[in-house]
């Protein structure tokens, strides 16, 4: 595994988890939590024991994404050269709806996944397989703000939530659907 920061777009598993995403988005634009939660447990994902503690993840990879659309960031996901002309575009999801079981598994996994990193870390596999002491403290914190984002979703009132809305799409598009 090829890492070269801390996020999960910073490493060879990220990006192949963001790729495994975007092959099978959706083509009406109607993209569900649930689904790529599933997609997640084939075995051409694959996701890793939670105890194993690796530091980049799909679910983390997921996770990130999710943070994306809340950003309004889904499209700085897409390639745009002529070599993907033929790609899923992220940009092109009109709604992405995630139920509270699902966002309740991804917080928990990465939640899990720094417990685990740190008991590692304490019996002896030094800032659990980090190079720089700073970079396991940054992976710590990233993984705490995701986390956070995750439990501001699980505390709203609605289930599904809605990550990305039809018309925050139009604006970033600058294409009108109505």
């Amino acid at each position: 595994m090829g890492c070269w920061g801390i996020t999960a777009f910073e490493s060879d598993t990220g990006l192949d988890a963001a790729g495994a995403v975007r092959d099978i988005l959706p083509q009406d634009g109607n993209l569900k939590l649930k689904v790529l939660i599933k997609a997640m447990h084939t075995k051409d994902w694959g996701v890793p024991d939670v105890a194993d503690a690796h530091s980049h993840s799909s679910p983390m990879a997921v996770t990130e994404i999710i943070a994306k659309f809340l950003d309004g960031d889904a499209g700085g996901l897409d390639y745009d050269e002529d070599w993907a002309a033929e790609h899923n575009k992220f940009r092109d999801i009109i709604t992405f709806s995630a139920d509270k079981e699902s966002i309740g598994w991804l917080r928990d996994y990465l939640s899990d996944t720094v417990k685990y990193a740190k008991e590692n870390a304490e019996y002896g596999h030094k800032w659990n397989g980090w190079f720089k002491e700073k970079d396991w403290l940054g992976w710590q914190e990233h993984m705490s703000e995701l986390t956070e984002r995750l439990d501001g979703l699980l505390a709203l009132p609605e289930d599904p939530i809605e990550l990305v809305q039809q018309q925050e799409q139009t604006q970033s598009t600058g294409m009108n659907f109505s």
